[in-house]
Parts: structure tokens; sequence; C-alpha cells
């Protein structure tokens, strides 16, 4: 099934219009947009919405209306649905009814703030649209308030609200000696959650000092979503961040706004505090946050969850394909014909996540298609890489894009080398070579049609490749194809010797 869904964030600090386009159990945003309006600004000092928050706010959402009408989402046949979420600033502030009826009134939206353990349990949510294997504990940070949530077993449960966001917490400079024992007081007094476990960090300014930091230090994937940062490491980050030559740097920092950069140096100290009180087992950069959830949630009402987590990816990868034969209708047929060698094909990964991302790739075999025969494989690596597919770290997010890159060509040099020598050991990387050249054998011997590959069968024994049924395979058999299955027999005795 496929349907449209926009969600409206009203924030303290944002508000924000994401259309996703949703794929089987999949959703992938098309459409983003984002006004940094302010409307909790100044909660902390008088209880109230920032007027000039008000103002663009109002007409950010006026505006929403008019392009979300213009896209048919006032019509009601299931297609296309429209799904609203209001944080702390509109559930906190004095003057909030107000607000919200004269939004209701003369915009046509009408706005039902989230609870505190609402707002958390749809950021938990959203971790799972990212990554349904997530587990630990939740923190997303906004304007106004922080929440936190534990996952358990692919379920978010618990959740609790702070007034933490930097707008409760100061108005002018941050002053970090002053801020971090109110912070832990804060959270000594409250927090019951887990320790040892992975956290994960929901907000921008989270995900904004991420990528500066990725890029402080030359990080080679320059993708927040899942980015995984040992204890130690994300320590050395939050406290650069928070300290005088951080904030320096990053109030400077090009292609940062103003109001966005403002909000990073506390993000650092707040996470400082929460590393000592939570004293988790690694840091994540959240796949997904509070409007992914609320998709997410919408989704999970409509289908079982386990079809949900066991979909995600292979409907991403239909998504990414969709439209082009030879790599929407080919991936299963091409996954069973490789099936005969799997025993005795190299793997990094577990049995069953390594399988779960062979079909992956298979999934991916065409997505080639069309463009210059010069150029496909680095443009399918690149797509690969960066497209935004859950349940992939950046390990397996690499290792994915070897496969299909391997796939389309012997060349040993990638697009990105810097990625691949620093996510994938030398083993990882001749696995996913070796199963992307076992692809190429399967798409050249069958010409990428479905109806022939889904006759054959490749089977190993004794260090020999066999192709069969006779006298089939035979005649499908060129000198190129006899070249490249003699390739793929020494490949993996290689690898057996190993």
């Amino acid at each position: 099934m496929e349907r449209h869904i926009a969600v409206i964030d009203i924030g303290s600090n944002s508000v924000r219009l994401v259309i996703y386009e949703v794929f089987g159990t999949t959703f992938t945003p098309i459409y983003n947009e984002k006004v940094l309006a302010g409307l909790g600004r100044d909660l902390y000092q008088t209880g109230k919405l920032h007027p000039q928050g008000c103002q663009l706010a109002y007409l950010a959402l006026k505006r929403f209306k008019i392009l979300l009408g213009a896209q048919g989402f006032h019509k009601d046949d299931g297609s296309k649905e429209v799904l609203i979420a209001a944080t702390a600033a509109l559930r906190d502030a004095d003057d909030a009814d107000a607000f919200i009826l004269k939004i209701k009134t003369e915009v046509g939206f009408d706005i039902t703030p989230l609870s505190g353990q609402q707002e958390a349990y749809m950021s938990g949510m959203g971790v799972l649209a990212g990554d349904s294997r997530a587990e630990g504990v939740v923190a997303d940070l906004g304007g106004a308030s922080l929440e936190l949530i534990e996952i358990e077993n692919g379920n978010p449960k618990g959740g609790t609200t702070y007034p933490l966001g930097p707008f409760s917490m100061f108005k002018d400079a941050m002053d970090a000696a002053r801020l971090r024992p109110e912070i832990q007081t804060i959270l000594d007094n409250k927090s019951a959650y887990h320790s040892g476990r992975d956290l994960f960090l929901i907000g921008g300014a989270w995900r904004n000092l991420a990528l500066i930091y990725q890029k402080r230090t030359a990080y080679p994937l320059r993708i927040a979503h899942n980015y995984t940062l040992d204890v130690n490491t994300a320590l050395e980050m939050a406290r650069w961040a928070s300290g005088d030559e951080g904030v320096a740097e990053i109030l400077n920092w090009r292609g940062l706004s103003a109001r966005r950069a403002d909000t990073i140096p506390y993000s650092g100290l707040l996470l400082e505090v929460l590393l000592k009180s939570l004293a988790p087992r690694a840091v994540i950069i959240a796949p997904g946050g509070l409007r992914e959830g609320i998709v997410y949630h919408s989704l999970a009402n409509a289908l079982p969850s386990k079809h949900l987590q066991a979909g995600a990816l292979f409907d991403a990868c239909l998504a990414l394909a969709k439209g082009r034969d030879h790599g929407e209708n080919l991936g299963g047929p091409l996954f069973d014909f490789l099936q005969g060698i799997q025993s005795v094909l190299p793997q990094h990964f577990d049995t069953a996540n390594e399988s779960r991302l062979r079909r992956a790739a298979c999934i991916l075999s065409g997505i080639g298609k069309g463009l210059h025969p010069d150029h496909k494989a680095r443009m399918a690596f690149r797509t690969v890489l960066y497209a935004p597919l859950p349940d992939l770290n950046h390990a397996e997010r690499a290792y994915l894009a070897l496969i299909v890159y391997a796939a389309y060509t012997t060349k040993l040099n990638t697009p990105n080398d810097e990625a691949i020598a620093q996510l994938l050991p030398a083993t990882a990387q001749m696995s996913a070579r070796t199963f992307g050249q076992a692809m190429r054998v399967g798409l050249d011997i069958s010409g990428r049609a479905e109806a022939v590959l889904s006759q054959l069968s490749l089977s190993y024994e004794g260090g020999d490749l066999s192709l069969s049924p006779d006298p089939m395979a035979q005649y499908l058999m060129t000198p190129r194809c006899t070249e490249r299955l003699q390739s793929l027999t020494e490949n993996l005795l290689a690898g057996n010797r190993i």
C-alpha cells in the first residue's frame, strides 16, 4: 500500500512540516520545511509564549495549510493523512489555550498538545522506526523539555519529562558552572533509568553537534542517524561543546543559524551530565524522533508489530528499486538462486543478519538501471550508502553499499574508501565483495530475466561451482559468464582457506 502522511510538529523551538511517502511498512520524507519560531523562548522567565514566536508559528501554519490543501490532503479517501504534534511550549505556557484556539479558528488545525509521557512514548517509537532492534534509554531534547523513556523488547515503556530544555534553563549566555549542578539535581531527584544500556539521543541540537564533531574528526560517513560513539568519545564531544573553545567555534560555525547554534553548547553540557547519571554502554544519535514515531505509531495501529519490524528494510529497498523491473522483481529469485552456495560464502555478521543484508542487496540489484554504464557502479554505491534505509547501523550500511558496488564492478577502489576502511575490517570487505560477485554471476547468466533466473540453481561441492539444470544452463553460458563463474570459484576457495 502506498500513501502519504504529513506531520506538523509544533515544538518549543521550531515549527515543521514533513510529508512522508509510505510504502508498505516503511516511510521516507519527501518534503521537509522548518521555521525556527521559538514559541518557548521566554517560557522560563514569563510562563508565556514568545510574542514574535507566536506570529512566526501562525504564519508557518497558514502556509502549511495552503501547501497541504494544494497536494490533496483535504480529501477523505485514506490515501493522505495529516497528524499534528505539539509539545512542551503549548503544553505548559499560560497563554497556550488562546493560541491553540486562534489556530483552530483562523487556520483550521485542531491542536491537542501531547502530554510529557505521550511525547516520550512517541520519541521511543521514532527510534524503533529507524531501527527496530533498538534497546536502551531514549533522551529527546527539545527547546523547553527533556523526555526520557526506555525501550525493551521492541516497546517503549515508562516515560518522564523534565524541564531541562535550554529555554527552560537559561535566557542569555549559558553558564555551565551554574547549570551543571542544577541539571544533576533534577535528574538525581527523578531519574530511575537502568544504566549500562545504549543511550539514544534525539533532537536537532544533538544531531547538529554530532555532525560538527564528525567534520572536526574527519569521520568519513557524514550521516548523523545511527552514528555510534563509545562513552569516552561521547564525553570528549560533550565537554568540547560546552567548553569555552567549543562554544566559540560552534557559535561561528559556517551554515549554522544563530538560533540553532546557541542551543548546541547546552546540549553538550546536558549530555555530559546524562553520561554520568545513566552510565550508558554506548551513545547513538537516534535514527528517528518524535515525527517518525508519530508515523510509526499510525502504521503500528494498522499492521502487526512483527510485520513492521521484519519488513521495514526490505520494503525500503523495494521503494528504492520501484519502477525498475530489473530490481523490483528480480530480488527474490536472485536471493533464492544464491541459496545453494550460502553455506560456503564468507560472512562477517551473524547468520541471521548476514542473510538479511544479502536479501536487501538482491532487492537493490537493479537500482543502476538507466544510468550510464561508466558511472552506474559509483552512483549505486553512493545511493545505498546515503539512502534513508531503516534498520542499518553505519557498518551495516557500508557493507550493503559494498555488496551492491561489487555486483556492478570488479574495481577495488570505491567512491568512499575512507568509510569502507574505517567501518569494515578486511575480512568484512572480502565477504561483501564475494557476495556482490556472486550476485553478478547470477545476473549475467540470466540476462537479468526473472523467468530464467527462477529456473536455475547454483551449488558448490568439492571446490566446484555447478549450474543446473542442463541443457538450459549449458546454452546460457557465455565466455564472460564462464570466466566470472571461475573467478567466483577461486574466491570461494580462498575464503574457505581463511
